[in-house]
């Protein structure tokens, strides 16, 4: 059982009401941070309440990028909206492990080049979301998308970014726009006096397993609390990391000297001074009369060292719940705790006690960048690390999702610093138990999961304390390339409408909640650049027979439980599933990222009540007959059959009308830019 205290606020002013309380002119009303960044770049408001967006950044990984950069050759949309604010990199296979990487790292490398990309390439760079507020690449008040679920991290410094599919980044790329739900704003404050041995990531995973893993789907978390004011720039980078694991769009943190510090050897030519700079900056926090549609205060004097249990990052339990379980791999890097402090506590650890690993285990450490890595070195932990018995790797997501550097076998046990523990995520039947570095590094030591001591973790804070500040990476010598205009309109005539779907068919069943993105097409799949390659290997890790697997094949409709969709942003999913045959999903919820990726490519999600839901899974139709003009499901069985009606939203409607929704997106560029 979790001790610490945390209460719920449940503001009576939700959205709908703060636009009527605008409505009756309190326009003086103060405004969150996302509300001001919101107005600052909002192009236009679609009935349901989504809103077009202009981006100041588009990030790209050699994962997510290849198809979308394949699919805009094969449109002729093969343009950029501005090469200054797209930045490429090499980060989650690093260097190439096979020949499938190595293309993926080709089409990426080239096309930045034909584009006048910066780009970074292996050697020079890092895991994404550890690299880009290095580089200065990320400010207060600005929006930035990436194909990647964690791009939430960069909210820490009050900006608004979130990951997206590669449908949405390849829009992105070519229009700068970006299309976002409606969001509530949800006020989270950690205020109390922090153990010493309670570290950032404690802290979240205790926030996850109160609120669930979807507690948070299409909501801003705005973090603050006076622990939040006395933490580092990347223990805030840690929660805001892992606000998507709540369901969170992204994670926001107001402006301080902390931020201002943090990103000076970046933005300094910019401004006169740091004063000048901060002055700027705080001017995007929120206001103090600013309205939520939910407050959480938690009090984190009472917290302990936490652990998650079994496969769910909202599956938390105290670390003494755990001790004395053998361990086979500790993992200690990531985007989430792959940072210099990070690599500081875990090195003290080892360095404190003066012990090796246990012999009964191997563990993996991933300082995040080059540049971590190198002031890692500098500073001696390398050595601590490989003297300690540990495999130090260069920077790369690697082990994290499965791909290399540490993945398990089936049946093994690895604690890890990482922030995501899906069924499958680091290997076939391994399972991964996320925990912060200081748990990890004590782990590694006695081989079994162990909390760290209070007395240990005391003199590694005090040694955290005294160590030199991070330096941020001084950015690299990039000159701006030539912005050119572009015909939005011409670009669409050259282009045919995408083939619309038929979306009635033969029903898979799949009653189970939680299904995520890894168990729907496993990541050791993700080198592929063809999509009609994935749908032989969809469901594969869901815990459904083989035999069962193959009606999916058969299918055109599949009913499944809560959440569907959950855990990664990669579209890889949906194509998985249309490879298979499937058109059209039915569940109770969707995750946010999945549900837009099915839209963005023609598909469909239905959103039913759970009774409704138990009931078809009851009846279990063989065919169900969808009327998306009507808004109608049909069945007919022996039994006695059914007609009800569903919701979907006029955009979500026209999506599906143009077969997705990259023509519709040139459409909306071309009436707003070519004016």
């Amino acid at each position: 059982m979790l001790i610490f205290t945390i209460e719920y606020i449940l503001i009576t002013a939700n959205s709908k009401h703060l636009n009527n309380l605008k409505a009756e002119g309190r326009q003086d009303m103060g405004k969150t941070a996302f509300q001001k960044i919101i107005d600052n770049h909002l192009v236009r408001v679609f009935p349901d309440g989504r809103m077009a967006l202009s981006l100041d950044w588009v990030w790209c990984h050699e994962i997510t990028t290849p198809n979308a950069i394949i699919d805009m050759i094969a449109r002729g949309y093969d343009v950029v909206f501005n090469p200054n604010k797209i930045k490429t990199m090499i980060d989650h296979v690093n260097p190439a492990k096979d020949t499938k990487s190595a293309i993926q790292g080709k089409i990426i490398r080239e096309w930045s080049a034909k584009h006048g990309i910066e780009f970074l390439d292996v050697g020079r760079n890092g895991v994404c979301h550890a690299i880009i507020p290095e580089k200065g690449w990320i400010s207060p008040g600005q929006i930035g998308i990436m194909g990647d679920s964690h791009t939430c991290t960069h909210g820490a410094f009050c900006a608004f970014t979130a990951g997206v599919g590669t449908t949405d980044l390849e829009n992105g790329i070519i229009t700068g726009l970006w299309i976002c739900p409606p969001q509530k704003v949800i006020s989270v404050n950690f205020n109390g006096k922090l153990p010493v041995n309670v570290f950032a990531k404690d802290l979240i995973l205790t926030f996850i397993n109160k609120i669930g893993v979807k507690g948070a789907t299409n909501a801003v978390l705005e973090f603050g609390g006076n622990i939040i004011g006395e933490m580092s720039m990347e223990g805030r980078m840690t929660i805001a990391n892992m606000a998507v694991e709540a369901g969170a769009t992204s994670g926001i943190m107001m402006v301080d000297e902390k931020t201002i510090k943090y990103l000076w050897p970046a933005l300094c030519q910019r401004y006169t001074n740091a004063e000048h700079m901060l002055d700027n900056f705080m001017s995007w926090n929120s206001d103090p009369d600013a309205v939520y549609d939910q407050i959480i205060d938690i009090d984190v004097t009472n917290m302990v060292p936490v652990i998650t249990n079994n496969y769910s990052p909202g599956d938390v339990v105290n670390v003494s719940a755990l001790a004395g379980k053998k361990v086979n791999q500790v993992y200690i890097g990531s985007c989430t705790n792959g940072r210099l402090s990070d690599l500081r506590v875990a090195a003290n650890i080892f360095d404190i006690i003066g012990n090796k690993i246990s012999d009964s285990i191997r563990c993996i450490v991933v300082p995040a960048t080059q540049h971590i890595y190198e002031m890692a070195l500098n500073e001696g932990l390398i050595d601590i690390f490989v003297k300690a018995g540990c495999f130090v790797s260069g920077p790369t997501c690697g082990a994290c999702l499965g791909l290399s550097c540490g993945v398990l076998a089936p049946g093994e046990v690895c604690v890890s610093t990482t922030n995501r523990n899906f069924p499958g995520r680091m290997g076939k039947d391994g399972m991964v138990h996320l925990t912060s570095p200081a748990t990890a590094a004590f782990t590694a030591i006695h081989g079994v999961i162990s909390e760290p001591p209070t007395n240990l973790c005391v003199i590694v804070v005090d040694r955290e304390r005294d160590a030199p500040e991070f330096e941020a990476a001084i950015p690299t010598n990039w000159k701006e390339r030539e912005v050119k205009k572009l015909d939005y309109a011409q670009l669409l005539a050259k282009n045919s409408e995408d083939s619309k779907k038929d979306f009635s068919g033969k029903v898979f069943y799949l009653p189970i909640d939680n299904i995520d993105t890894d168990q729907i097409i496993p990541a050791k799949y993700l080198t592929e650049t063809k999509k009609e390659e994935f749908g032989k290997h969809c469901l594969e890790d869901a815990p459904i027979l083989a035999e069962e697997r193959i009606k999916l094949h058969q299918s055109q409709i599949l009913i499944t439980g809560e959440n569907f969709g959950c855990g990664s942003s990669r579209e890889h999913a949906p194509w998985a599933l249309e490879d298979a045959g499937i058109r059209c999903v039915i569940a109770p919820s969707f995750a946010r990222i999945f549900e837009n990726n099915m839209f963005a490519n023609g598909l469909l999600c239905i959103t039913l009540n759970k009774v409704l839901i138990d009931r078809l899974f009851e009846e279990k139709p063989d065919e169900i007959h969808i009327n998306i003009k009507d808004k109608e499901i049909e069945w007919l069985e022996k039994k006695r059959g059914g007609l009800v009606m569903f919701n979907i939203s006029d955009y979500h409607k026209e999506l599906i009308e143009n077969g997705g929704s990259v023509n519709f997106m040139i459409k909306l560029a071309a009436e707003i830019y070519n004016q």
